[in-house]
């Protein structure tokens, strides 16, 4: 099995796997095809587009490692002893990228990154309410500086990501707000994981 590209960048650039080359040694027909995504990183919700094809796809939202394996089949139906294993890395181009996802869906939390200096709720403050509409940070008229929100969950555990090419220098600020529309009562746990260049400097205990 192959993959057309690794690394691949989340959350939106799709790798592509191909078990069309699986043959076996005695001559006989491939006849089923088994692809399955044994690890990811944690708070991965995204699934293989097909479990049963000669070729399937991913689109990690999430930074980290996938492992996906294939299984084939002959035409007596003997399985292959051994899986095809392939590991995919995501990996975020931006300097600065900044993900969270929770426990229960249910739960609206909202991600929220301030610029250096920056005040909530504000366009210092990037979250759905405003950076969807583009906010110029750093150098005026400078896109490479300023913040993306790239994904905005809200019914399900996210995640929500938002990103900085090349940030500005200075101290930024994240944190998470439960938006009061949220329907459940009991805690629900919540994760960022920040990274700097290819560097994951932060990973936050679950908290509630």
């Amino acid at each position: 099995c192959t993959v057309n590209k690794n690394p691949v960048q989340p959350p939106f650039e799709t790798a592509l796997f191909d078990g069309s080359a699986s043959f076996d040694p005695e001559g006989r027909d491939i006849t089923g095809y088994e692809w399955t995504l044994t690890s990811a990183p944690d708070g991965n919700a995204v699934p293989l587009s097909s479990r049963t094809g000669q070729t399937t796809s991913l689109t990690p939202q999430l930074a980290g490692v996938y492992r996906v394996e294939l299984t084939v089949q002959n035409d007596l139906g003997l399985r292959s002893e051994e899986p095809c294993v392939i590991e995919l890395s995501a990996t975020p181009d931006e300097d600065l990228w900044v993900e969270m996802f929770w426990s229960h869906s249910g739960e609206d939390m909202d991600l929220h990154v301030l610029k250096p200096g920056g005040t909530p709720r504000t366009g210092t403050d990037c979250y759905f309410g405003n950076c969807r509409n583009g906010l110029d940070w750093g150098t005026t008229g400078e896109d490479a500086d300023d913040p993306v929100l790239d994904l905005d969950d809200i019914s399900a555990v996210g995640p929500e990501n938002i990103n900085v090419s090349d940030p500005e220098p200075g101290e930024f600020t994240v944190f998470v707000h439960d938006y009061p529309g949220s329907v459940r009562q009991e805690p629900t746990d919540v994760t960022v994981n920040i990274y700097l260049g290819l560097s994951l400097i932060h990973i936050s205990e679950p908290t509630r």
